[in-house]
């Protein structure tokens, strides 16, 4: 009976999936094997993640950008989640014999720290400033260092692909002012609003349609707002 349920149910969401995955053939194709991914892991479910990493794998996304996509959703989600994932990516990459390479660090120790200062300034620290106890200055320290020195640092991956990444797994969290900002910010990184916009359609199987259609309206803002500044 349970197989009889899920196969009716995955008969009657395959139009869908193939729906999106055929008007979204243009985009970018690692991003349509990691989209899942992120999904997947944001969401803490890592039933079908195994499947997913294979078929990143066989679509010969590098192992190196497959890990540190998901490195890169530690400051977003916290260790748990992806220490979850990384325990069956690293059962996958041991069945298939893979070794990833170590990353690259940029030469500038302070890279992630101007990263920051370029797409965002000084936003999160102004808006924490009246906070007590001089957590006010610990949370935008610890940003810069534990967000962007940390990650951005590693060579793996290009500015714009983490900030689009990081996007897409704050629409899956739907935390919206998180959005907003994010959006501005991966639009200043060099992704371009129809980049944005179908990168964020691909989740439209993963996390449905009030999610998809309320962050495409912000990126558009965004987009619309750094036009006219």
């Amino acid at each position: 009976m349970k197989k009889n349920i899920l196969a009716q149910y995955e008969q009657l969401i395959t139009p869908f999936i193939t729906d999106v995955n055929q008007h979204c053939r243009a985009h970018l194709k690692q991003d349509r094997a990691l989209i899942p991914i992120i999904a997947c892991i944001t969401q803490g479910v890592t039933s079908s993640l195994t499947e997913l990493v294979e078929q990143a794998l066989a679509a010969h996304v590098q192992p190196e950008i497959l890990l540190e996509t998901v490195y890169q959703l530690t400051p977003v989600l916290g260790q748990l989640k992806v220490k979850q994932a990384l325990t069956i990516m690293q059962a996958v990459f041991e069945q298939q014999q893979l070794t990833p390479v170590q990353p690259q660090l940029q030469p500038d120790k302070n890279f992630g720290a101007k990263m920051q200062d370029e797409i965002y300034g000084t936003e999160i620290k102004k808006l924490l400033q009246d906070l007590p106890d001089e957590a006010g200055d610990f949370i935008p320290e610890a940003l810069t260092q534990h967000f962007f020195n940390d990650f951005y640092n590693r060579e793996t991956l290009p500015v714009r692909d983490r900030e689009r990444y990081e996007l897409l797994a704050l629409i899956t969290l739907n935390v919206d002012f998180q959005i907003k900002a994010h959006a501005r910010g991966s639009l200043k990184a060099g992704n371009s609003e129809s980049e944005l916009i179908w990168s964020v359609i691909q989740l439209l199987p993963y996390v449905g349609f009030p999610f998809v259609i309320n962050s495409v309206q912000i990126i558009h803002h965004a987009a619309q707002e750094l036009i006219t500044e």
